[in-house]
């Protein structure tokens, strides 16, 4: 049994003939009813006339996408008259030269690459070539390579490029090239791979710095009153201000506030530049910005700041998990699971092993591993995971270094520096390591702590030892010490808990304490009435509640001061529940402090207790319009209810509203509240309107940003530290991403965010754009560097689809297939489908087509067309033309060489 494919508008169709039921006569009464449609088969069974074609036979079915021949007798318009079709007869065939493609090993994207394609005896006309430079950024590793072929087999030495068959250098490797989507293909055994390079990892080489580029992130707001016959209105203007030269990134915030009476006033904020660097995994600050926060007080400086970026790592080793060790007696199987989930699974050799690159969940709860042996056998351990937020990965490492003048609000208090260094490193499963020390002009401090990973949770406890230089009351000598504990109690539906304390010893001062107290001192205040803490206790508690359900949450914190009275406490706690569609959320919020300065003793304490109602209206699933009830109470204020609707407009629900009214007891004032918001692909509108018995207010409120680049001016919703600016011509209205982002009429677009240093994958949905407008490409990757602004084309192209109905000259139809060429440029636009159709997209709304299926002049021929401008009414429907095939003498054209 063999196959035969004639094409049917450019799609194979099948047909088979069985040998003992004439497969000469079958074919060749095939090759007759298809007529003007083609014939093709197999290459393995290649002819050499039409009369070797009836006699082929080939042995079972052909591939989809082998090699074809086509019998190019059966496409005629007459004797002699045939059409060169040696352009189909190589699927996939990719022409020699450089590529910019997307690269994959494994399926994971490692990056846009430049790719040398050299002529090849393949099919597919030519093969990449590959350096080991290049392997090595793909992630393979070539040490394990080397290792597993001997010397004289390396097709890859040195410098060298190889272009050839990667599987003679790398046993099992495979490699695709797919030019449709513009990609690189590898499939390479795991063994080959770096171990620790995730999915979404990313080489450096491939980190995007993105373009030059100034953008404004913006947030005003227009507020104004009228209450007891007066009126006010004010102003504000929140500003981040941003300019990309290269890898260098400078940053400047600040706000601006306006009244009528007072007139405007700016404030600056944070002024800085920064840069990655690559090699250290690190990034370079130089400016106003604040200390590390990790080990010590932060404080606001201006100066310089080197710090490590765990954003910049391999997934896998961002977040502590511990490494699993273990010993194997045969080929093994090892699962790890964490709270009853597999998280992890694979199989080694005989012999000891460890397993470095879990992702299992950060927040922790213990790891059971099972060892199955090839008989069998098992065994099972447990690897205790509790996770702090010190915690690193054994070997890994995290450090700060700053120095710099202190900057304090307002400007005020003596000029200090101030320098501070801290390391942390990840020593084994059990413990990570951290010290620190800080400095200024009266001021040191020493830390040294660890963080326990055990059975029983995660605990860390550090001692920290100050000395502090007091103008004029000399020195104070103290020490803190700090014991904290988290752990993650799946079984009993504790979904996260952390109690710290910290004790301090009289002369102890902290980095922030100290510098304010020399600040108090110096204007004049009595030392003895600057508060320091003595002892400090926070707890956080999230508890899911079984068999009711719903979720608890507790939070607190209690201060005690050496030289004060009383305790600072602040607690919350509350429960939130949903039922049928009704969800509710119960809490109370207890505030209390009491303090004595200046021989003064002050005190306050609150109590408020609140309960929420919301209900969607029109069933469980009707979530756009929703009825809300709040009624809290308090000891100063007394009870407030309100109860109002609130929801969304639109088929993208990019319109909020919401309408309520309210009743306080104290004073007894009813008032009514009403606010929109809207929100657009360049802007989020909003505004509000109150009003009771003797006063009335309203605002406006607009938020977003604005990139300026090399292309002019977009506006976009409020961007993020890295995002990307899309480029796709005549694509106007189209969408970008998740955001809600479209193309405007200048085809740019930004998506506001992506992330740094991992893969991001951006899609450009046609949906909204002009049907003449299609996209060339509608994906692309990028791992953008931290700070970047990418750009991302897509091409387009801006063409009207239209039919034309088409004879020669003398009334006999076009060949079948016959090539349709724009006369000028020679750009190819479509072919002649059946019945002398030809299926068209141009750019031109008038031009001239010339209609080819041989060289000689009497295989061509000339159609002169003028389309009517496009009208709202046409829709998305085709236009059809009825116009004559004029021979070149007829056309007065004696060349038929395209325009340069």
């Amino acid at each position: 049994m063999f196959s035969v494919q004639p094409f049917w508008l450019g799609f194979p169709v099948r047909a088979r003939v069985c040998p003992g039921e004439g497969p000469a006569l079958l074919l060749r009464v095939l090759s007759v009813l298809t007529g003007l449609l083609g014939l093709a088969v197999p290459v393995a069974a290649q002819p050499t006339s039409a009369d070797q074609a009836t006699r082929s036979e080939v042995p079972g079915d052909a591939p989809q996408n082998s090699p074809v021949f086509f019998d190019t007798q059966m496409l005629f318009k007459g004797p002699g008259t045939l059409i060169d079709t040696q352009r189909f007869e190589r699927p996939g065939y990719v022409a020699p030269g450089k590529y910019l493609l997307d690269v994959r090993v494994s399926g994971a994207w490692r990056g846009l690459i430049e790719i040398e394609m050299r002529e090849s005896a393949d099919p597919q006309g030519s093969q990449p070539c590959y350096d080991r430079g290049l392997l090595k950024q793909l992630g393979i590793d070539l040490d394990k390579v080397d290792a597993a072929l001997a010397p004289a087999s390396h097709p890859l030495q040195g410098d060298g490029v190889f272009c050839g068959d990667l599987a003679s250098y790398i046993p099992h490797v495979t490699t695709k090239v797919n030019m449709a989507e513009q990609q690189l293909e590898f499939s390479v055994p795991q063994l080959f791979v770096l171990p620790q390079l995730a999915s979404s990892y990313v080489d450096p080489a491939s980190w995007d710095s993105g373009i030059n580029a100034a953008r404004l992130n913006y947030s005003t707001n227009l507020f104004s009153s009228q209450s007891g016959g007066r009126r006010s209105t004010n102003g504000y203007a929140g500003l981040n201000m941003g300019l990309n030269l290269g890898d260098l990134r400078l940053r400047h915030s600040g706000t601006l506030s306006w009244s009528p009476d007072s007139g405007s006033d700016y404030q600056r904020g944070y002024i800085y530049g920064q840069t990655d660097l690559t090699d250290w995994r690190s990034q370079l600050l130089v400016g106003e910005s604040v200390t590390d926060a990790e080990l010590f007080d932060s404080v606001s400086f201006r100066g310089i700041k080197l710090f490590s970026d765990e954003r910049m790592l391999p997934t896998t080793q961002r977040y502590f998990a511990p490494v699993v060790r273990g010993t194997a007696n045969t080929n093994a199987k090892v699962t790890v699971q964490q709270r009853g989930y597999l998280v992890y699974e694979t199989t080694v050799a005989p012999g000891p092993f460890e397993i470095a690159d879990l992702q299992a969940a950060s927040f922790g709860g213990d790891l059971e591993v099972t060892v199955t042996e090839a008989d069998g056998r098992t065994q099972r351990f447990t690897v205790p995971f509790a996770t702090m937020a010190r915690h690193l990965r054994p070997g890994s490492s995290r450090y700060s270094l700053t120095g710099g003048q202190v900057i304090r609000a307002g400007g005020r208090g003596q000029h200090q520096y101030v320098a501070q260094g801290t390391l942390q490193r990840g020593l084994d499963n059990q413990v990570t390591g951290y010290a620190g020390a800080s400095l200024t002009g009266s001021y040191m401090a020493g830390l040294i702590g660890a963080a326990l990973n055990t059975e029983f949770g995660g605990f860390g406890l550090d001692l920290t030892q100050s000395r502090t230089q007091v103008p004029r009351n000399g020195n104070l000598q103290g020490s803190s010490l700090r014991l904290s504990y988290s752990k993650n109690l799946h079984d009993s539906g504790t979904q996260f808990s952390l109690l710290a304390y910290r004790y301090s010893t009289r002369g102890y001062l902290s980095l922030r304490d100290a510098i304010d107290l020399e600040d108090f001192v110096n204007r004049g205040a009595r030392f003895e009435d600057f508060a320091r803490v003595r002892d400090r206790l926070d707890v956080t508690i999230n508890q899911r509640v079984d068999g009711i359900g719903g979720d608890f949450y507790l939070n607190g914190s209690s201060l005690n001061y050496w030289n004060s009275r009383g305790q600072a406490r602040n607690y919350a706690m509350g429960y939130n529940h949903q039922w049928r569609g009704l969800s509710y959320a119960l809490s109370v919020q207890r505030t209390q402090g009491s303090s004595q300065f200046s021989g003064r003793r002050t005190s306050s304490e609150n109590t408020l207790w609140s309960l929420s109602l919301s209900l969607p209206l029109g069933g469980v699933s009707g979530r756009s319009t929703m009825a809300n009830a709040f009624i809290s109470h308090d000891q100063n204020s007394g009870a407030h209810y309100s109860s109002g609707i609130s929801g969304s407009l639109g088929e993208r629900e990019a319109a909020s509203y919401g309408v309520s009214v309210a009743h306080d007891a104290q004073p007894r004032e009813t008032s009514t509240n009403a606010n929109l918001s809207y929100y657009l692909p360049q802007v989020s509108l909003s505004s509000s309107l109150s009003q009771g018995r003797d006063y009335r207010a309203q605002s406006l409120g607009a938020s977003g940003g604005m990139l300026l680049h090399s292309g002019g001016l977009t506006l976009s919703q409020t961007l993020s530290e890295t995002a990307a600016l899309v480029h796709a011509p005549h694509a106007r209205g189209a969408s970008v991403g998740y955001a809600g982002a479209q193309v405007d009429g200048q085809g740019y677009a930004v998506l506001p965010s992506l992330a740094p240093y991992q893969l991001n994958t951006v899609d450009l949905d046609p949906g909204g754009m002009a049907d003449d407008v299609e996209l060339q490409v509608s994906s692309r990757n990028v791992a953008p560097r931290a700070g970047a602004v990418v750009r991302l084309s897509y091409p387009t192209r801006k063409a009207r689809a239209f039919l034309i109905d088409s004879r020669q000259a003398d009334g006999t139809p076009l060949p079948f297939a016959a090539s349709a060429l724009d006369a000028d440029s020679g750009e190819e636009l479509g072919a002649v489908g059946q019945g002398s159709r030809l299926v068209l997209r141009s750019e031109k709304d008038q031009g001239r087509i010339r209609v080819q299926w041989g060289e000689g002049p009497g295989e061509q021929c000339l159609i002169d067309y003028v389309l009517a401008q496009p009208s709202a009414h046409q829709g998305n429907d085709t236009l059809l033309l009825d116009l004559p095939c004029r021979g070149l003498s007829q056309a007065g054209v004696t060349s038929m060489e395209p325009a340069s």
